[in-house]
């Protein structure tokens, strides 16, 4: 019913994610059956056939525990629904990466689909004729799930400017970067970390080991800078030191690659985020 519909604003943004409460920390609405999964404020909900039949899910989008039965999602919008086992980490996957694209084109508003690990996101995307701006953040302190309430979390996101300062880094490639020297950047993206470090101690959350990949359509991505103007990062001047070895800042490696993928018809948000990976490191 309409009436249950959780819709987030043209300026929020959504996810979808197998750790919500740390999707929770960078997005806006986090998709989710019900409070016991992600609290009503945060939460979002379209209503569409395709989360409909996925609303099994619920079952297994509980982080206490990682066990659940098979569920039949039958759906008539998606036969890739029918019969995911929801204890399998691909098959939750999957099936998220459809409710995201579901959402996006029932509701209007791109919901960004976030992973557990990297071979994860590379199943539900495979080589296609689209380029794909990955920006990767390795050995960086990222939040522990499991150490994580939703109160820390509530209480997080009630302070606007520390949020902000954890976001800042979390999407350290925007527009700012773009005409601006190496040493510039790489004072930026310094400032930056230590801002998000500092973020996450204020509240006492805890960290792991791990690595961040935040996937781009390039095209949209360019709809940031003035018309006309090229990103090749193999070629640019002042992008171009990301690609391959990337750098070196404190203990984290950050570095740029461009890829080919099928993403299929994704509708794209104004962030023009197509995934992410939270990948925790092994």
């Amino acid at each position: 019913m309409e009436d249950n519909l959780l819709i987030p604003s043209e300026n929020e943004t959504a996810a979808i994610a197998l750790k919500p409460k740390m999707a929770a920390l960078c997005y806006d609405r986090i998709w989710g059956t019900s409070d016991d999964i992600v609290p009503r404020p945060i939460r979002c909900w379209g209503g569409t056939r395709t989360e409909v039949s996925g609303k099994g899910l619920a079952a297994d989008y509980n982080i206490k525990s990682n066990r659940a039965p098979v569920v039949a999602m039958v759906g008539p919008e998606d036969k890739r629904l029918e019969m995911l086992r929801a204890s399998t980490d691909y098959g939750l996957a999957a099936a998220f990466r459809d409710i995201a694209k579901s959402f996006s084109k029932g509701r209007g508003i791109y919901m960004v689909p976030i992973f557990d690990f990297i071979e994860q996101r590379n199943r539900m995307y495979q080589e296609g004729d689209r380029e794909v701006v990955i920006a990767i953040l390795s050995d960086l302190e990222i939040v522990d799930e499991e150490q994580l309430s939703w109160e820390q979390v509530i209480e997080f996101r009630a302070d606007e400017e520390n949020r902000k300062k954890y976001r800042r880094f979390l999407h350290w490639l925007d527009k700012d970067m773009i005409g601006k020297s190496q040493s510039f950047i790489e004072d930026e993206i310094a400032i930056k970390l230590d801002d998000y470090e500092r973020a996450l101690k204020k509240y006492g959350i805890k960290t792991i080991l791990g690595t961040i990949e935040e996937g781009f359509d390039e095209k949209m991505f360019l709809k940031a800078f003035t018309a006309g103007e090229a990103l090749n990062l193999a070629g640019y001047p002042y992008l171009g030191f990301f690609v391959g070895a990337g750098i070196v800042i404190g203990k984290i490696a950050i570095k740029l690659t461009q890829v080919m993928l099928a993403y299929d018809d994704i509708e794209r948000g104004p962030n023009s985020e197509i995934s992410w990976v939270y990948e925790s490191k092994k």
